[in-house]
């Protein structure tokens, strides 16, 4: 099993909705890769975090660790600009922003995490020191590979394995083609095959992009 960890938002309406940001659609790809997936996310106790939830299951996420907040937006965000129904989105394609205080901090996902006790790889998104440390920690007890995502530039925790890959990527960029890059490395460690092997396809996959 593969555990994502970082924050989610819905992109689309109705029964076309999908999970979306960066470790939204890396826990979607990695099912569609086969491999099974729980999402440590937090999301609002809304009709869009209600959504969120379905669009989750029918990507075959499993959201037993996906926390719920009771005060502040789940983020949605339009499909195609060109919608009728979604015009009352803003010139970055936001209908709800999510709120900045919707976030996991260290003590939510060492919560999550309790649920989640047989897992091969873990994969922090964009996490802060303190998530960084409690997935790293979860590996550890594990045994299970980790994927750090970070932001180009950050600081990387000082008792990050040696066998851990660290991905450098902005909150922005190509999220899409990166999702499914990690998605499908993180399916291919979880089925046993062999890391370097695996990080050959995700780097020959990245440069063919």
């Amino acid at each position: 099993m593969i555990v994502v960890i970082g924050s989610a938002h819905l992109r689309g309406t109705g029964a076309e909705a999908v999970p979306d940001g960066l470790a939204g659609r890396a826990a979607a790809a990695a099912a569609a890769a086969g491999a099974a997936v729980e999402l440590v996310a937090k999301v609002g106790e809304d009709p869009v975090g209600d959504a969120l939830l379905l669009a989750l299951a029918r990507a075959r996420v499993g959201h037993v660790a996906v926390l719920r907040d009771g005060v502040h937006a789940t983020g949605h965000r339009r499909d195609d600009a060109d919608r009728p129904d979604l015009d009352d989105a803003d010139d970055d394609g936001w209908i709800v922003r999510p709120g900045d205080r919707l976030a996991l901090d260290a003590a939510d996902v060492a919560l999550a995490l309790r649920y989640l006790t047989d897992f091969r790889v873990v994969v922090a998104v964009h996490p802060s020191p303190g998530i960084a440390r409690e997935a790293i920690a979860a590996a550890d007890w594990a045994g299970a590979e980790v994927v750090l995502v970070t932001a180009p530039d950050a600081a990387l925790p000082a008792d990050l394995p040696s066998t851990a890959l660290v991905v450098g990527v902005g909150a922005e960029e190509a999220v899409e083609d990166m999702a499914v890059r990690l998605g499908t490395y993180a399916a291919a460690i979880d089925r046993g095959e062999d890391g370097a092997a695996a990080f050959a396809a995700l780097t020959a996959a990245a440069g063919s992009g």
